[in-house]
């Protein structure tokens, strides 16, 4: 007899197998049906010579009773007694010499002595062919033993001890009961059904160990994948203990499953989503739903710190192998990380850590919503860097960049901790203060701002070079339907901001919108006025002072507009300048300058054309090529050509603009500075620049009337343009005590309403061989307009 432990017959490839049969302690991996088959491969082999072996007694007393009655045959006492303690012994040695080392040839030894012992019992009683069913017992048994693949040897074995019983009547060495042809025809009948009866045991047999085998490695392979898994399995009971936990907790919390199994499943929990637990798990579909619950929550580790973690959790309470919730717990915090890094950059600006548009635009939905509730003050800042490019072309974008990230700092230390500072682009940022921050009003925090960035930055890597940074600030304050619109009203303040001369603070007003719109069609028709020949020029002459006689003409841009008639300069020029459309419009102004004065050489009159250019001309290397071309399209002496530029856009990036002049002056056309007096040139850039005239601003000719500080910066001026040896020209000159003060501080040149308004060529024309003005020149009207000193 075998301990349940020790071996475990059953079927492989090759034919019968013996082998360990491992534990299966895991509830999870069990159920009723797997769980019996485990317990029947553990039962003891028992044959039927050990049966006859402990019920011997009680079986040699049936068998004297019989043989007083006649049922069976009468034979001596002692035989019955021999074969009831021999045969027992013989099977129980065979099957123990079986089990301790399984081969084939020890299996036939104990089918053979099973049915040696069978076979003696049953013939000895006279009935044998009568009784040969009796070898069923010895098949089932065989068969539930040694599995499907033994039925072969026990047929083999049963019609033996029937053939060799047979044999034994036909000598008379058995006693029988029936004639020997009876007996044949029986023994014949029963071997037929001894061999059916085996068959189709062996076939159940066959059927029963393919399920067992196939759920055998249905387990093995969920066992594998629990055991094996990265991710934890866990049972919870219905009072919400752990009754199983899977050995990868160990990899993920550092505890050991046996240190778990039995305790409260929320004590690994993070205290703050025990409730949130609790309400998922009673939320859990039902096994009947056939449904499962994904839940996320944090888990506490061995070591004191916690993880993000993800539940598939499915109701198995129903089935009495488990008993509870199962849930398939997984690491998700390195993916939450990463989530919420993907969430930081999508609403953060990644150069400088500042919320970007996107979430900017939300806080001030936000902050609206809560002035709109609380009955609070709002006010959106939008500030611009003036001037950031040149930073950017002088030093480099890296230094730009650490300029920004300066700048955003300065910003964020300055706030209050309910305002938010955030980076829409570029070296635009917005700012957002509410309730405290604004119980001094919104310009004061504009005016903060400013100050703030007043303080040079000193960059890493250009320690040595301090960076002084102004801004301007468009301010909106008070509700609004969104924040968008909040924004844009800022915005439109920040363009009023930049218009009056940048460095300063404006407060929004409803009239800056209108403009705001006239301004954007404006933009819209612009694209459009050069095409459509909307352009056109007027000339305002040029005097010499002394003798009043024409000196040159200055080429005034002009735009008549479809609908709104003639625009002034002011309005469209720097719309012009904003959109790049200013290169196109200034090489047509230079092409049609030029023809003009050389269609007046023709007639005669040599006259000095003095042409506007911008900013955007100067930078351009455009320029060179389209002076070029006008001269060449005019058949024009360069020399008589006079290109004005702006002290502003001289002193904007000085290096650049001088060696751009040198490559115009290279070309032979002349160089004057316009609005001088204006802007902060110095000498020493004064004297570096390619320049041939000075045209001082209509500012100081203005006040030269009634101020003796004007008349002196007048005379310096002046005695500064003769000492570098420059032509000097007045402009605006509009009243004869101007025209008598430029006299006496022996102004060479000058233009203005007392002498000309600008005019189309045609009524220039009888100025051009005046040899001088009149003595007393007519004031002009009051409310004429003033004459422009850019390409408009």
């Amino acid at each position: 007899m075998s301990s349940p432990q020790e071996y475990q017959e059953g079927p492989t490839a090759g034919g019968p197998g013996w082998g360990p049969v491992p534990p299966v302690p895991d509830a999870l991996t069990e159920h009723p049906g797997a769980a019996g088959a485990a317990r029947r491969r553990h039962l003891p082999v028992l044959s039927v010579s050990a049966l006859a072996y402990l019920m011997g007694p009680i079986a040699f007393v049936i068998i004297l009773l019989l043989m007083r009655f006649n049922v069976v045959a009468r034979e001596s006492r002692w035989l019955w007694l021999a074969v009831f303690i021999v045969s027992p012994l013989v099977s129980f040695v065979c099957n123990r010499l079986y089990l301790l080392a399984p081969t084939p040839r020890r299996l036939h030894i104990r089918i053979a002595a099973s049915a040696a012992s069978v076979t003696t019992v049953t013939y000895l009683t006279g009935w044998g062919p009568a009784l040969v069913l009796a070898f069923a017992f010895l098949v089932l048994e065989n068969i539930a033993a040694g599995g499907s693949q033994v039925w072969r040897a026990t047929a083999s074995w049963s019609l033996a001890g029937i053939v060799a019983g047979q044999v034994a009547i036909w000598q008379h060495w058995a006693p029988s009961f029936l004639s020997t042809s009876r007996a044949n025809a029986l023994a014949l009948m029963g071997a037929v059904v001894l061999l059916f009866m085996i068959r189709m045991a062996g076939v159940v047999m066959e059927q029963k160990e393919r399920a067992e085998n196939s759920m055998r490695l249905s387990e093995d392979r969920f066992r594998s994948l629990i055991q094996n898994s990265s991710d934890v399995t866990v049972v919870v009971d219905g009072e919400g203990r752990l009754s199983y936990v899977s050995p990868a907790v160990t990899q993920l919390l550092g505890f050991e499953p046996s240190e778990l199994v039995g305790r409260s499943a929320t004590e690994i929990v993070h205290v703050d989503d025990h409730d949130y637990v609790r309400s998922r798990f009673a939320s859990v579909p039902t096994a009947s739903e056939e449904a499962s619950l994904l839940q996320q929550f944090r888990m506490e580790k061995r070591d004191g710190t916690f993880l993000n973690v993800e539940a598939v959790i499915t109701d198995q309470r129903d089935r009495p192998s488990i008993g509870g919730y199962v849930a398939n717990v997984r690491d998700i915090t390195e993916r939450k990380e990463f989530e919420a890094l993907l969430a930081h950059q999508a609403l953060h600006d990644s150069l400088t850590g500042l919320p970007n548009r996107q979430l900017t635009v939300d806080r001030a939905e936000q902050m609206l919503l809560r002035a709109r509730r609380d009955q609070g003050a709002v006010a959106l800042c939008f500030i611009d860097l003036d001037n950031f490019k040149d930073t950017n072309d002088s030093l480099g974008h890296e230094a730009g960049d650490k300029l920004l990230c300066a700048v955003a700092e300065r910003f964020t230390h300055m706030l209050r901790a309910g305002d938010t500072v955030g980076r829409l682009g570029g070296d635009e940022f917005v700012i957002l203060t509410e309730g405290a921050s604004l119980a001094d009003g919104p310009l004061l925090v504009a005016e903060r701002i400013r100050v703030a960035l007043h303080e040079p930055f000193f960059l890493e890597g250009y320690e040595g070079l301090p960076i002084t940074v102004t801004a301007s600030v468009g301010i909106a304050t008070g509700d609004r339907p969104s924040a968008q619109e909040l924004l844009r009203d800022a915005d439109v303040a920040l363009y009023r901001a930049k218009a009056v001369g940048k460095d300063c603070c404006v407060l929004f007003e409803p009239e800056m919108q209108s403009a705001a719109v006239d301004r954007l069609a404006l933009k819209s028709n612009l694209y459009s006025a050069l095409a459509n020949g909307q352009f056109f020029l007027l000339y305002q002459p040029i005097f010499e002072l002394e003798s009043m006689a024409v000196r040159g003409v200055e080429a005034l841009l002009r735009w008549r507009h479809p609908t709104r008639g003639v625009i002034s300069p002011d309005e469209f020029i720097p719309v012009l300048e904003e959109n790049g459309l200013i290169l196109g419009v200034g090489a047509w102004v230079l092409q049609e300058a030029c023809g003009q004065a050389a269609r007046w050489h023709r007639q005669g009159y040599r006259v000095q054309m003095s042409v506007n250019v911008s900013m955007r001309q100067i930078a351009s290397p455009e320029l060179v090529g389209d002076v070029v071309e006008a001269l060449a399209a005019s058949r024009l002496d360069p020399d008589t050509v006079t290109l004005e530029v702006t002290e502003s856009v001289l002193m904007r990036d000085a290096e650049a603009t001088v060696a751009h002049l040198r490559g115009l002056k290279e070309l032979g056309v002349k160089i004057a500075i316009d609005d001088f007096g204006s802007g902060q040139s110095s000498l020493t850039y004064l004297r570096r620049f390619p320049i041939d005239e000075l045209k001082i601003d209509r500012s100081f000719i203005a006040a030269i009337d009634g101020s003796r500080e004007s008349t002196a910066v007048l005379h310096t001026l002046v005695e500064l343009g003769r000492t570098l040896g420059l032509s000097i020209v007045a402009e605006g000159i509009e009243t004869c005590s101007q025209l008598e003060g430029l006299r006496s501080e022996h102004c060479t040149y000058g233009q203005g309403f007392i002498f000309a308004r600008p005019m189309n060529p045609h009524a220039v024309e009888p100025y051009l061989f005046k040899e001088a003005a009149p003595t007393a020149p007519v004031e002009p009207p009051v409310g004429a307009p003033r004459s422009v000193g850019a390409i408009g």
